[in-house]
């Protein structure tokens, strides 16, 4: 059978999982045994060194492999005295013996309980032995008799004045292993500041009337005082106490910081009482919110007055009654945690709130939960008003929440009914928010409803606070708690506007020109329709890919639409990579602009539909495209490239839609896209293509019909392009009248009527005296379809480097046969630039290089 000691251990254990402090009373109700018992089993635990202990009135218990930290009993160890409580470990584990430590502050601020959980958690370490004691002593005490203190601090010999009849040790000596104590150290004169020199440089110390033998002790120092260093301690004495460590006043603390205090003094009146109390909401406050020139020291006075009082009174009741009921109470026992009490009074009321308002789904107006919550903040305000801090959130939260309410009002077009009203609700609750030391957690059902009704408002405000983390540290514990809250109190009605929009519509650009140009949108229809991607000029598309699909991914409301604008870039790479990640509906546009986002944004507003607005955005200018299918095209369609420019291709086009049936798609291409689309996409992506009508030569594509276009001179290629026109519903009729045409059309007379302001006479003379240089020196002949390919080519050519004066010149680098060939045709052109003022440049040398290379 188990020791009654190691019950009690058993016990001890199991509590300790439960709850960060364990009392001698909470043991002895767990065991069923006296509190007296348990004392003296705990009392044989610790010399055992099987548990620790720290705090006082009451004790706190732990076991020791639960690695006990004294200091979460003193309050703001993790809110806003976090850093002075870290000095103060450091100062206890520092090797090889540690800082002495200079604590500061006004009278009644906590600095001797501050020593002494300093000298506890020395013991939890290990870094004394639990035998070390904490010795004080209160230096005002001798400060009128310097003389006497040394006595007492050092030490005397037999003899060393009158009445000294033996050795006798001191407070240092008795220190020795554990840590001394010295209150009120500025009443120290500089003679006594001198004589601790030593002790603190050696460890070494001469008792009163020793002069020859130095004792050799370990001791730990920890000085107090509530006067300024300046004015009242030695330069030198100072220097040898390096950690410094200042608490504030009680008024000076934190809201919540203060009423765990106030409570905490309650609950301990509760025990000494052994009485359960109903404490008024007003009289807690009234209580909070005033200062106390002894601090803490005071504000336990007043508290034990005020629970005297009402014991008087009530003496006979089990619950004793402090205040008035009429703006709510607080329920206190021997059994209440101050921490979970206080997050009662705010973060859980609204909590409780948001939950009760939306689980049930009984009210589904913005407009009526706002007012819900605005009513309780006001309630939670009026509370605090007692206090400075209404000035303390105006002059920091309520300024950054101004801030980044302009910001995002610049951005998104919202916030246009803002009031200040509801900026001061938010500065509140993010004040609240930030000082408590538990965050508060809503059920996931709550989170998961708000997104579902308002996901659009949800993400809004959560940009909102990744602002706000910009300018102040915000834990990441509880922020969907400050997002709803905020979502309300700030949003409010705008939410019907910003979740009409239905399709999720984005902005990416090189550079800053998204961002620019979704302000501008955004603020004109005064709604959230664009959100916007500035990317560095030198991200991949890739990169650009990654970034928009991980934003889709990322919405809470999976939209069934999505509208991508872009700058640059290929269209049909980004429509494909997308849509892999995506299961809405995509329409992609390149080269946007601001008008063709304004447009866009409005037709969002006006609530067209998808195809609508594709339909819409079809109707740009030429340099814009747009995709919102997969594929080339949703029709049946038929492709026209030709090398010598889009123009040729066009008016190819011309011919066939005035022959062919009106279903037939033509969809001109320029070569080089033709190459990148063929070489990047599968069959699956031409399945609505019967044909690709082309003037060069390219590589098969296995299931996809090919037909050269100069081949349909010849009775191969014309049956050819007969029989798959005839085979996707075409018939016979219109396509010999298709053929006759494009007959017509590749002739050198031809090649003259498509020039738009050359003499066709001079130009042609010209392109064959070009040609022909070319046969003379390669030793080739062009003939037939070969002929008139670079013949037309040509001379669409000089009249299109005439109107275009850019050049286009590769960076690749040449081949000696491609060299070659392009210093002589330099040559062959010589005379062409001279007299047109053209230069044809190295791209235009490579489309003839393209032509030609076959016949060398």
């Amino acid at each position: 059978m188990k020791r009654s000691r190691y019950v009690i251990y058993d016990h001890l254990e199991e509590l300790s999982i439960q709850q960060k402090q364990v009392t001698t009373s909470e043991i002895a109700e767990s065991t069923g045994l006296s509190r007296n018992v348990v004392t003296t089993y705990l009392s044989q635990l610790l010399e055992e060194g099987l548990v620790s202990k720290y705090g006082t009135r009451p004790v706190y218990w732990l076991p020791k492999k639960a690695s006990a930290d004294p200091f979460s009993a003193f309050i703001g160890t993790e809110g806003s005295l976090k850093e002075e409580i870290d000095q103060c470990k450091a100062a206890v584990t520092y090797p090889p013996k540690g800082f002495p430590v200079l604590i500061t502050g006004e009278s009644g601020v906590g600095k001797s309980y501050l020593a002494t959980l300093i000298h506890d958690y020395a013991i939890s370490q290990e870094v004394i032995e639990t035998t070390g004691r904490f010795v004080t002593l209160n230096c005002a005490d001798y400060a009128n008799n310097p003389e006497l203190l040394s006595s007492v601090l050092f030490g005397y010999r037999k003899g060393a004045f009158t009445g000294a009849d033996q050795d006798t040790e001191g407070l240092v000596k008795q220190a020795d292993g554990g840590y001394l104590f010295l209150d009120e150290v500025h009443r120290l004169n500089s003679e006594n500041q001198e004589k601790l020199f030593t002790l603190l440089d050696l460890g070494k110390y001469y008792p009163l009337g020793e002069k020859d033998q130095a004792i050799q002790v370990n001791v730990r120092f920890i000085f107090a005082t509530t006067e300024s260093l300046d004015d009242t301690l030695l330069r030198t004495f100072r220097r040898r106490v390096p950690m410094v460590v200042h608490l504030p006043a009680f008024h000076e603390r934190p809201i919540h910081e203060r009423l765990k205090i106030t409570l905490s003094n309650f609950i301990e009146e509760s025990k000494n009482l052994e009485k359960h109390f109903t404490l008024s909401l007003s009289e807690l406050f009234q209580l909070v919110n005033r200062p106390y020139k002894g601090n803490l020291g005071d504000l336990k006075n007043r508290v034990r007055l005020q629970c005297a009082r009402a014991f008087m009174e009530q003496k006979e009741q089990t619950t004793i009654t402090i205040g008035s009921e009429k703006e709510g109470t607080i329920q206190i026992s021997n059994e209440t945690n101050s921490d979970s009490t206080i997050d009662h009074f705010f973060e859980n009321r609204l909590v409780q709130l948001l939950e009760a308002v939306l689980l049930p789904e009984k009210i589904t107006e913005i407009n009526e939960c706002r007012f819900l919550i605005q009513t309780e903040i006001k309630k939670i305000r009026r509370q605090l008003d007692h206090s400075d801090l209404t000035t303390l959130i105006v002059a920091s939260y309520l300024e950054k929440l101004r801030h980044q309410s302009v910001l995002h009002r610049g951005r998104y077009g919202i916030f246009s009914t803002l009031s200040e009203e509801s900026l001061q609700q938010a500065a509140l609750i993010l004040y609240l928010f930030v000082e408590s030391s538990e965050k508060p957690v809503l059920k996931t059902d709550v989170i998961l409803l708000v997104k579902e009704r308002y996901p659009r408002s949800f993400y809004l405000i959560g940009e909102f606070i990744d602002g706000l983390s910009s300018s102040m540290t915000l834990p990441s514990e509880g922020i969907d708690y400050l997002i709803c809250l905020f979502l309300f109190i700030l949003i409010g009605e705008e939410s019907h506007e910003i979740e009409r929009v239905p399709f999720l519509c984005l902005l990416l650009s090189h550079g800053s020109m998204a961002s620019s140009i979704q302000a501008v949108v955004n603020n004109l229809c005064q709604n959230y329709l664009f959100e916007a991607f500035d990317m560095p000029i030198d991200a991949s598309i890739q990169q650009i890919i990654s970034e928009v699909t991980k934003f889709i991914q990322k919405q809470t409301k999976q939209h069934q639409e999505v509208i991508l604008l872009f700058d640059m870039g290929s269209l049909s790479q980004m429509y494909k990579e997308i849509k892999k990640h995506s299961d809405a509906d995509l329409m992609v546009i390149n080269n946007v602009t601001t008008a063709m986002a304004l447009d866009i944004g409005l037709k969002v507003q006006q609530q067209l539909s998808f195809k609508e607005i594709a339909a819409k955005a079809e109707g740009y200018k030429e340099l814009t495209n747009v995709q919102y299918y997969e594929g080339i095209s949703q029709n049946k369609n038929i492709i026209v490239s030709c090398m010598s420019g889009v123009g040729l291709s066009e008016e190819i086009k011309r011919i066939m839609t005035h022959c062919l049936h009106e279903e037939t798609e033509i969809i001109t291409m320029d070569y080089k896209d033709l190459k990148h689309t063929l070489n990047s996409h599968d069959l699956e992506y031409f399945s609505n293509t019967q044909l690709i009508l082309t003037t060069t030569d390219i590589e098969s594509f296995e299931g996809l019909s090919i037909v050269n276009i100069y081949d349909v001179m010849e009775q191969t290629g014309a049956d050819e392009l007969k029989r798959s026109l005839m085979q996707n519903g075409e018939t016979e009729e219109n396509c010999s009248t298709l053929l006759e045409q494009l007959l017509q059309f590749f002739t050198l007379e031809g090649i003259g009527a498509r020039l738009q302001f050359l003499n066709p006479k001079i130009v042609i003379q010209e392109v064959q005296e070009i040609v022909e240089k070319y046969e003379q020196y390669y030793e080739l002949k062009l003939a037939g379809r070969d002929l008139l390919n670079i013949s037309m080519h040509i001379a669409l050519m000089i009249e299109r480097l005439m109107v275009n004066t850019e050049e286009e010149n590769l960076p690749e680098e040449l081949g000696t046969e491609k060299k070659e060939f392009y210093d002589v045709s330099k040559n062959i052109f010589y005379a062409v630039e001279k007299k047109y003022n053209i230069s044809v440049d190295d791209y235009e040398l490579s489309l003839m290089y393209e032509l030609l290379r076959m016949h060398f």
